[in-house]
C-alpha cells in the first residue's frame, strides 16, 4: 500500500497543483456479495467467541437495517465487541485475517476485481472504505493491493483489551466521507485530491457518491436506485 505516498511525493517534487485522484470502494454488498459484519458474526460463533444471541440481535439489526427501519449504526457494533472485551487489537488482526482468508475470499465479487484493476491500471490511487471494523478492510487493502483502508474503529482501554464501544465515528453517510477525508489529507495532503470515482451499495453512500466525479450505484437498493436515477448516476450490476 504505497501508491499513496508516491502520490505525495510526486506532488511535492514537482510543485504541481494537480488533484490525484481516488477511485472509493464501498464494501459489504458492493465488492463482496455480502454483509461481513453478519458472517463475521457467524464466524465468531464458530470460533467459540460470541453467543447464539448474539447473532440472533446482529441478524435482527441487519433485518431492520435493510427494511430503511431506524438503527443504531453504533449499536450492531457493540452487540459483537461486547463478547470480545478479553481481546487485543493484536488477536483481532489474527483472527480477521483468518476471516478474510478462509470467508471473505470466496465472496469477492469479479466484476469489482476487474475494476479496481481497470482503475488501478489507470494510474487511481485505490480506497476501500467501509462501516465494517478496521482490520478487516485492513486485510482487504492488503490482500487486494489497495492503498488504503477505512474503518470503522472499536475502542481500547488501558490494559490494550477491547471495552467493546465504538471508538470512532462509524465509517457510513457522513461519516465515511468524513473517514475517507480525514485519509486523504493526512496521505495524499488537503486540497490535492479528488474523489474521482465511488463506488457503492445503499443509501448510506450517497454524500460519498455525490462527492464523486464518477459515481455509480452497485446493485443498489431501492433508495440509493432511485436517487441515482434522478442524478443521472450511473447502475451497475456486479457480480
Amino acid at each position: 500500500m504505497g501508491s499513496a505516498a508516491n502520490a505525495q511525493n510526486a506532488l511535492e517534487s514537482s510543485g504541481s497543483t494537480t488533484s490525484v485522484r481516488l477511485a472509493v470502494f464501498d464494501f459489504d454488498n458492493t465488492m463482496i456479495d455480502n454483509q461481513t459484519g453478519i458472517i463475521f458474526t457467524r464466524y465468531l460463533l464458530d470460533k467459540g467467541y460470541v453467543s447464539h444471541f448474539t447473532v440472533a440481535k446482529v441478524i435482527g439489526w441487519g433485518a431492520k437495517y435493510f427494511l430503511r427501519l431506524p438503527v443504531d449504526q453504533r449499536k450492531v457494533r457493540e452487540y459483537i465487541f461486547s463478547e470480545l472485551t478479553d481481546l487485543t487489537p493484536a488477536e483481532l488482526e489474527v483472527l480477521s485475517k483468518d476471516f478474510h482468508d478462509t470467508v471473505l475470499m470466496r465472496h469477492y465479487r469479479q466484476d469489482a476485481l476487474r475494476e479496481l484493476e481497470r482503475l488501478r491500471r489507470r494510474g487511481l490511487t485505490t480506497l476501500v472504505a467501509s462501516a465494517t471494523f478496521q482490520e478487516i478492510v485492513n486485510d482487504v487493502a492488503e490482500h487486494l493491493g489497495m492503498d488504503g483502508a477505512v474503518g470503522t474503529v472499536m475502542a481500547v482501554d488501558p490494559s490494550g483489551h477491547f471495552t467493546g464501544k465504538v471508538g470512532s465515528e462509524v465509517v457510513q453517510g457522513e461519516g465515511k466521507l468524513n473517514a475517507i477525508t480525514r485519509w486523504a489529507d493526512e496521505h495524499i495532503g488537503a486540497g490535492r485530491w479528488e474523489i474521482a470515482y465511488a463506488f457503492g451499495d445503499h443509501h448510506s453512500d450517497i454524500e460519498t457518491l455525490d462527492a464523486a466525479k464518477h459515481p455509480a450505484a452497485v446493485n443498489p437498493c431501492f433508495s440509493l436506485w432511485r436517487h441515482a436515477k434522478a442524478n443521472g448516476m450511473p447502475v451497475l450490476r456486479w457480480r
